[in-house]
Order: structure tokens, then sequence, then C-alpha cells
């Protein structure tokens, strides 16, 4: 078996942004700046690109990697959720290779400055956690959680409340997504059984996905980004199954 597989999901048809997994930033797409934080984090990994869009699958090609399939056309709409995408990666893997891998690694193009140091910390968290089934990249919200609401029917905002106001809040920032694949298969998400955060905080976090996303980016890059962090884990203890 083995031990990773790294799936990126990039389809053509971004209406808010359009093309923007090729767009140019810093010199670079979206594509080529996912692939230095992978060469960077030294995994060992095949990469396989999940695409409906002839330009992406050729630029996944030229970065060396797996482009085996075009993604079918009821995947690749608005409303198609990424599991969707994934489970059919895997299931071309599995195929292909006799057996899934043990964990994927889910890596949208829209967060090009995570970098290479989380996915290492991820699969280094994952390996040492029997207890864990997801390490997913969040960004703390720095809010207790009784300061948080939701609208109820009427349109009334109501405190969410919580058991203990001192517990940190964090919120899935898409930067990075690592599932043991027995996981995922059985839940059917990526929010699969118990879930470590792997904190990931401002440009490292950014999710592009609109025009003044790309905005945000280039400032970041002109600004300079800031280091890697280097510590990701903020939960030393068991984590607790999400929901």
């Amino acid at each position: 078996m083995s031990d990773l597989l790294v799936v990126v999901p990039a389809r053509g048809g971004s209406k808010r942004l359009p093309q923007k997994n090729l767009r140019p930033l810093g010199g670079k797409s979206l594509l080529a700046h996912t692939a230095e934080a992978i060469a960077a984090a030294g995994l060992g990994a095949p990469v396989l690109l999940s695409t409906d869009d002839d330009a992406i699958a050729a630029e996944g090609r030229r970065l060396g990697w797996l482009v085996p399939f075009r993604r079918p056309a009821d995947l690749a709409t608005d409303a198609a959720p990424t599991v969707a995408a994934v489970l059919h990666a895997l299931d071309w893997f599995r195929a292909e290779r006799g057996d899934d891998p043990a964990a994927v690694m889910i890596l949208q193009p829209t967060s090009p400055f995570r970098g290479g140091a989380c996915m290492k910390a991820a699969v280094a968290a994952l390996a040492r956690r029997p207890d864990v089934d997801s390490v997913i990249a969040m960004t703390a919200l720095h809010l207790p959680p009784a300061r948080l609401f939701a609208a109820a029917a009427d349109g009334i905002a109501h405190p969410l409340g919580a058991e203990d106001g001192r517990k940190p809040v964090y919120v899935p920032n898409g930067a990075l997504y690592l599932v043991r694949t027995k996981a995922l298969r059985r839940a059917g998400t990526v929010y699969a059984g118990a879930i470590l955060p792997l904190v990931l905080e401002g440009a490292r976090a950014l999710d592009i996905d609109t025009a003044a996303d790309w905005r945000l980016a280039e400032a970041a890059l002109a600004a300079g980004l800031p280091p890697e962090a280097a510590a990701f884990d903020p939960a030393p203890s068991r984590a607790a199954p999400v929901a």
C-alpha cells in the first residue's frame, strides 16, 4: 500500500475569477506555486491532478504531475463537492495500483502561499497521532465561542454558546486537508473522524476566490511573505472528534 497520495483538484469553470488556476501570480500560475510547495515539503508522494480543463491538464503535465483522466462533467460543476472529485481520483488510483493509499492530501491551488512546512507538519502529526483521522489547515478566529452567533429563521442572531468559553475556535481555510483514506471513504467527507487543526494565519492562509482576493495576494507578494510557522499543532493532547 502506498503511504500517501496528493490530489490537486483544479477545475476550469471558475466564474468569479475565470481561469484563476492558470493566471500568473508573481510570474507563476497557482498550480506552479502549489508544485513548488510540494517540492519544498519533500513528501515523495505521487501528485494527481483532477481537472476537466485541457489547459490546466497541460500545465499539470508540465509540472510533472499525474494527469490520467479528465474529471467527469458532473463532478466539475459549481455544485459538485470537492470530496466527490477526490473519491473519483482515489477510485482511479486503486484500480491502477491495486489498493488505496493509506492517506490522501488535498491541496487546492487557490492557496498559493501555504508553503511546504505545513505539509511536512501535517504528515508528521498524522503519523504520531493514531487517534486522529484528519489534519486540516485552519485559522484561529481569536474570539471566544460565546461571541459567535447564528441567525435563526426569524433573522435574529443568537449566540452559539459553549461549555468552555476559553477553548480556541478555528475555521478551515482550505489550504490543506490530510485524511486517512479509510476514514474518508467511510464518512464521505474530508472532515472525517477525529480532526486535528493545523493552524495557518495571515497571507499563508489566503484562499483566492475573487478579484479582491487576487489583489490581496499581489499585495502580500509585494510586501514579502511572512516566514513559515515553526509549529502548527495547537493540540498536544487528544483531538476531539468534530461532527
